[in-house]
């Protein structure tokens, strides 16, 4: 393959996983309806559920590097879908708790499974060194993207 630029690879990789998320996964296949994004979501709900934490907005936009505007949108979908509720919380009025509903949880051990069979997959023929060297490199680069976002919105004040 041509020594093409980083983004670049990492856009083929992320529609590679992403084609064999929707041709194999036995979580997608649960909810025709279920999109790549959401089949994510709701693995990590319903893993924070399991381990008694509770998920707000905030927490997916961290864990997923999305914008408060697209979480907004992706949880209104799921909530129409009937895959998560979004609970009031006594002491924030601001504050909405997501939590999975029956029809998530069900999907959502499809997808721990089925996620837990991709990082095998993408892990494989890693030593523990290099998973260890290519995880900080990724962090890196996540480093020099926000950088720039950061520098950028600066300038425009």
């Amino acid at each position: 393959m041509d020594n093409c630029g980083i983004g670049v690879r990492l856009r083929m990789l992320n529609n590679a996983v992403r084609r064999y998320i929707d041709r194999y996964a036995d979580g997608k296949k649960a909810l025709d309806s279920l999109s790549c994004s959401n089949g994510w979501i709701i693995g990590y709900v319903c893993e924070m559920k399991e381990r008694g934490r509770n998920i707000y907005q905030r927490d997916l936009e961290n864990n997923f590097g999305i914008t408060r505007s697209t979480a907004s949108k992706v949880l209104g979908l799921m909530e129409k879908k009937g895959l998560i509720e979004r609970l009031s919380v006594s002491h924030d009025a601001r504050l909405k708790m997501i939590v999975p509903t029956e029809k998530s949880v069900e999907i959502g051990r499809f997808i721990k499974e089925d996620n837990e069979k991709m990082e095998r997959l993408l892990k494989k023929g890693f030593s523990p060194q290099e998973l260890e060297q290519l995880y900080g490199y990724l962090e890196r680069i996540q480093n020099n993207l926000e950088t720039a976002e950061k520098d950028i919105r600066r300038e425009k004040i």
